[in-house]
This record gives C-alpha cells, sequence and structure tokens, in this order.
C-alpha cells in the first residue's frame, strides 16, 4: 500500500464528483480517510475536498491528478501521454457541466426537453469524440492491469450517463473497454462487497442497556459524525438471538446488512472512518492495539469472568475482591506506565485515538460504582489514566452524548 504522511477525502453524502478520485485513492492502494460532510460544511461550496499533507485542495479533476500521481497512475513523466490524457478529462469536465445543468433544472417540463437533447445529441457527441481520442492514445503498457486516472473517469461517467437514460456506450469500443478494465478489476470486486463509496455506510449497534464494552464503538462513531442505530437489547432478548450472533455474543455490529463481531475489531473499524484509528500511522496503531491487548486481557480474565456471571452472593464478593485488589490493579497498572513512557495528553499521543476512549471506558467502568464489590477508589492511584478519562470526558462530543439519556 502506498502511504502519504495523511490523505483524508472529504464529501457531501449526497455528491457524485468525489467518486472518481475515491476510486483513484483505492485502486491506487493509497491509504486515505472518507469523511462525510453535511452540505453547510463543503470548502467552496463543492466536494469532493481532498486534504493532503496538511493542505486542502478542491476541484474533482485537480484532485483526481494529484491521486493520480501518488498512486502512479497518472504518467507524468510522459509529458505527451499525460498531454492526452488531460485532453479526455477535459473533454470529460465539459460534458459533465453540461449534464449537470441538466440535473439542476427546476421546471420539470424544460428538465425533460434538456434531457432528451443530452441524450439524443451531446451525449453520443462527446462519445464519439473521446472514442477517437482514445484511439491516438500510446498504449501505456508500464502500468499494466493498473487503471489510469482517464480510465476511472470515464468508468464513472458511464455510469452517470447510463443512469440518465442513454443506453449507447457499448458501440464505442475503446470507452467501452476503459470503463470495463476498471469495473473488472480485482479491488473493484472487493469493493462492491464492501459498501459504496458515495454513501457513509449504514450501521446498527446492538448490546446491553448499558455503556459497557460497546461504549467506546458508540463515542468514535458519534465522535466521527456517523449515524447509527444504537439497539439495546436485554438479557432476555439476548438469549433469544444469541444463536445467530457470530461468536454467540454482543456487541455486534451490522454494516450495510453484513453482521461482524468482537468488540476491539467493531471499534478498530469505527475508529477506522472516524479518524481516530490511522489506517498510515503504523506507530500510533501499534501503540493502540498494545493499549487494546491489554484491555481484552482484562475482559477475558477468568476473574472478571467469573465474578460477573457468579450467582452466589458469597462466591461473587471473594471473586471481586480478587478483581480489586489483584487483577484489576495489574491490568491499570500496566497501561498506567505504557502511558506514561508515551508522553502527551492522550493515551497513545498527542491526539484523541480509540485508544482513548477504551481506557475511559474502563475507567468510567470502575469509578461509576456500577461494579458491587469494587471501590471506586481503585483507580485514583493511576494519574495518566484519570488524565486520559478526564480529557475524554470533557471532550465536546463526549459531553454532548452524555448530557442525553439512553
Amino acid at each position: 500500500m502506498r502511504v502519504t504522511k495523511s490523505t483524508k477525502l472529504s464529501v457531501h453524502a449526497a455528491a457524485g464528483g468525489s467518486e472518481a478520485v475515491h476510486l483513484a485513492l483505492y485502486l491506487g492502494e493509497v491509504a486515505f480517510k472518507v469523511s462525510y460532510l453535511p452540505a453547510n460544511e463543503l470548502s467552496q461550496g463543492q466536494t469532493p475536498v481532498l486534504e493532503a499533507e496538511g493542505v486542502v485542495l478542491t476541484r474533482s479533476q485537480a484532485a483526481l491528478r494529484y491521486v493520480g500521481r501518488l498512486a502512479g497512475s497518472y504518467p507524468v513523466n510522459a509529458p505527451f501521454v499525460a498531454l492526452k490524457i488531460d485532453e479526455i478529462m477535459h473533454a470529460l469536465s465539459e460534458v459533465d457541466a453540461e449534464m449537470a445543468c441538466v440535473r439542476g433544472e427546476a421546471n420539470a417540463d424544460q428538465k425533460e426537453l434538456l434531457k432528451e437533447e443530452l441524450v439524443k445529441a451531446t451525449i453520443p457527441r462527446y462519445a464519439k469524440q473521446i472514442e477517437a481520442r482514445l484511439e491516438r492514445l500510446p498504449a501505456l503498457h508500464s502500468n499494466g492491469n493498473r487503471p489510469v486516472i482517464h480510465e476511472i473517469a470515464l468508468y464513472c461517467w458511464t455510469r452517470d450517463v447510463r443512469s440518465m437514460g442513454f443506453d449507447g456506450l457499448e458501440k464505442y469500443k475503446l470507452l467501452h473497454e476503459a470503463a470495463t478494465k476498471v469495473e473488472e478489476h480485482p479491488r473493484m470486486k472487493q469493493r462492491h462487497n464492501l459498501q459504496s463509496c458515495n454513501e457513509p455506510p449504514k450501521l446498527k449497534l446492538t448490546y446491553l442497556p448499558f455503556p459497557g464494552r460497546a461504549e467506546p464503538i458508540r463515542l468514535a462513531l458519534f465522535i466521527g459524525g456517523f449515524a447509527f442505530e444504537d439497539e439495546r437489547i436485554d438479557g432476555e432478548e439476548l438469549n433469544r438471538r444469541r444463536s445467530t450472533l457470530p461468536f454467540n455474543q454482543l456487541p455486534v455490529l451490522e454494516v450495510g446488512g453484513v453482521m461482524v463481531s468482537q468488540a476491539l475489531a467493531i471499534l478498530r473499524y469505527a475508529g477506522t472512518i472516524s479518524g481516530l484509528y490511522s489506517p498510515s500511522a503504523y506507530m500510533e496503531a501499534l501503540r493502540i492495539d498494545e493499549v487494546f491487548a491489554l484491555v481484552d486481557e482484562f475482559y477475558s480474565s477468568q476473574t472478571w469472568n467469573a465474578s460477573y456471571f457468579e450467582k452466589d452472593p458469597t462466591k461473587q464478593k471473594e471473586l471481586r475482591k480478587t478483581l480489586a485488589e489483584v487483577t484489576l490493579p495489574k491490568t491499570l497498572g500496566f497501561l498506567e506506565a505504557r502511558i506514561a513512557r508515551w508522553g502527551g495528553v492522550h493515551c497513545v499521543g498527542a491526539k484523541l485515538t480509540v485508544a482513548d476512549l477504551a481506557v475511559y471506558s474502563l475507567m468510567w467502568t470502575f469509578q461509576s460504582g456500577r461494579i458491587a464489590g469494587v471501590p471506586v477508589s481503585v483507580v485514583a492511584p493511576y494519574e495518566n489514566l484519570l488524565r486520559v478519562y478526564h480529557t475524554v470526558s470533557s471532550h465536546p462530543k463526549v459531553v454532548e452524548w452524555n448530557a442525553v439519556p439512553h
């Protein structure tokens, strides 16, 4: 995977102009983060907005060329070939503008007339002209099976054209081949199995009716601005559903109808789409994973699970005593030492990550007093963990989340 310091693509959930840029990043294996913006937050009133190395870029074709350079899908070292590609790209920009005028026409009757002219004359004219330019474009043998940016743009354009009722593109052989090359790329097949890149994924998180192991996931999605269904079920309902759950346990997350399990796997996903678990900052991710491993070891420990499910009050009291005096201090001590070594206000450095949310949730569990037999004072010696807890609890989005009963 090609890695840049920081590549972020921001799009409006209803906009299609980001499709080619998104595909170029994905097919070029450039690590990036997508965020979905409301219309009132669009830079210069439009998307896509590409943030690279801290610099914000707008205009879809400018962003597409930049990504092409990153991914090796825009042959800038062959100026004449780049010229021929640019020729096609600008032609697509022209016809896209005419298509946008039709889409934006408010008068229904006028819109039908404009659409008829577009389908019968404008699109065929541009398709014929682009086909002729493709015939004169030198073969890019060095690119192998990797789509070039004009092929990605043509793929997106053919989809738009078909959505407007034009079905005659197959007769333009080279244009059709360019679009097919993108459609049949192995990574496209993977992508089709995941989710549409133009819409935020439809998310449904199911857990019990308290914070628990789902709370850092909820917070990550909420901080990232992702709408999700927060389903909370009781123990009886869990038992009814248990056999249908991937590992017979909660939480589970449905992503576009596909159910996945394991709390920390889900938290990584929520963090990735929310910008709280970087796909390219490898050392940061390593530190986060170390924190996750420590948290998971605690929740998987025999003492925690036995004390949680024990029905006999006397036995549970003894287990909770061991939990408070041995098991929990061991975990918190390890976490305290690691966070102290890394420095920074947050858990693994200078910025908020899902590690902070995991630590916050763990600390909340034992500061809340809801675990009978474990005194809230058990967390008092851990200054770094408490700093992380208070930093997260004062985050504006966490304050907003906690202000509403759930």
